[in-house]
C-alpha cells in the first residue's frame, strides 16, 4: 500500500535525470463504469512558474522515491481546475485533510491519507481513504499509541464532502450515493451541508427524495427543501402520501422561528471551496 502524504513533495526528473520540479498532486478519474479508479495524471509544480499536468503514461519510473519522466514536460497549464475532465478530482486538493461520509458505517470523518496500491500494470489504484488521530501523528512525524491502529475507509463506500468531490461522485452511476436507498440517503443528507444535501434530492427526483425526505428526521427534511427553489421543494411534497403532503405544505408555508430568530439555511460541515484561477 502507498500513502498520498509520502508520495507527494518528492523530486519529479526529466528522462536526462534533470530536476523539474516537486509532485504536489495526483488526479483520478471517476468516469470509469467498472474496473479500479487508476490515478490517471501528476501534477509538478516547478522552483518558478506555473504547474504541469502530465499523464501517468509518461512516468518512465516511479519507485523508491523517484518519479523520472519517459519524454520532456509538456507546457504548465494556467487553471488547474479548468484542465480537469468532467469527472477528475485532486487527490490531494479535492479528498485529502476533507470531510467524506463513510456509508456503511454511518460516520463522518475528516481524511488523514489517502491509500494506493500499485498495479501489475505499473499504475497507481485509489483503494480507500485512512482515517483517525493516527493517520494524523504518522504524517506530523509524531509517535503513536501501541493501541492506535490505521483505520480505512475503502473508495467505494464512501461520499466527498469537498466542493468538486461531491459534485463529481454525485455524477458518477457507481459512487457510493448512487448505491443508497432512501434511510441510507437520509442518513447521508443528515451529515452534509445544506447545499450538498438539496443538490443529491434534486437529482434524485420527485419519488425517491419524497420518501428520503419522509425518512429522514423532521428537521433535517425541512432545512433541505427549504433550501431548494420552491418549483423543486414543491414536486418532491407532490410525490409524498395525501397525509403527508398536507404537513409539508403546511410546515413550509409557515416560517419558523427559532428562539425568536427567522429559521437560517446554515451548512453543517462547510465543504472545503477551491479557487478558481491559475494554481
Amino acid at each position: 500500500m502507498l500513502l498520498l502524504s509520502r508520495i507527494t513533495g518528492q523530486v519529479v526528473r526529466g528522462p536526462d535525470g534533470q530536476a523539474i520540479g516537486r509532485l504536489v498532486d495526483l488526479t483520478a478519474d471517476l468516469v470509469e463504469e467498472s474496473g479500479p479508479h487508476l490515478v490517471d495524471r501528476v501534477v509538478v509544480a516547478p522552483r518558478r512558474g506555473r504547474r504541469l499536468v502530465i499523464p501517468w503514461e509518461q512516468v518512465a519510473t516511479f519507485d523508491h522515491g523517484r518519479l523520472v519522466l519517459a519524454c520532456a514536460a509538456p507546457d504548465a497549464v494556467d487553471d488547474l481546475t479548468a484542465t480537469l475532465g468532467e469527472r477528475e478530482i485532486l487527490l490531494a486538493r479535492d479528498v485529502l485533510d476533507t470531510q467524506v461520509v463513510d456509508v456503511v458505517g454511518q460516520r463522518l470523518a475528516r481524511v488523514a491519507d489517502v491509500v494506493l496500491a500499485r498495479t501489475p500494470e505499473g499504475r497507481l489504484e485509489l483503494i480507500g481513504v485512512e482515517v483517525g488521530f493516527a493517520g494524523v501523528l504518522r504524517r506530523l512525524g509524531l509517535p503513536t499509541l501501541e493501541r492506535s491502529r490505521a483505520d480505512m475507509v475503502a473508495w467505494t463506500d464512501l461520499h466527498l464532502a469537498s466542493e468538486r468531490g461531491h459534485s463529481v461522485q454525485l455524477a458518477t452511476p457507481r459512487s457510493a450515493v448512487n448505491r443508497l436507498g432512501a434511510r441510507e440517503l437520509a442518513g447521508l443528507l443528515s451529515r452534509l451541508d445544506t447545499e450538498s444535501a438539496a443538490e443529491i434530492l434534486a437529482v434524485k427526483g420527485p419519488s425517491i427524495a419524497a420518501e428520503v425526505v419522509r425518512a429522514a428526521h423532521p428537521a433535517v427534511g425541512e432545512r433541505v427543501l427549504r433550501a431548494m427553489p420552491e418549483p423543486e421543494a414543491a414536486r418532491i411534497v407532490a410525490a409524498m402520501p395525501a397525509e403527508h403532503a398536507s404537513r409539508w405544505r403546511y410546515v413550509l408555508q409557515h416560517a419558523p422561528v427559532l428562539l425568536g430568530r427567522r429559521f437560517l439555511r446554515f451548512r453543517v460541515w462547510p465543504r472545503r471551496q477551491h479557487t478558481i484561477g491559475p494554481s
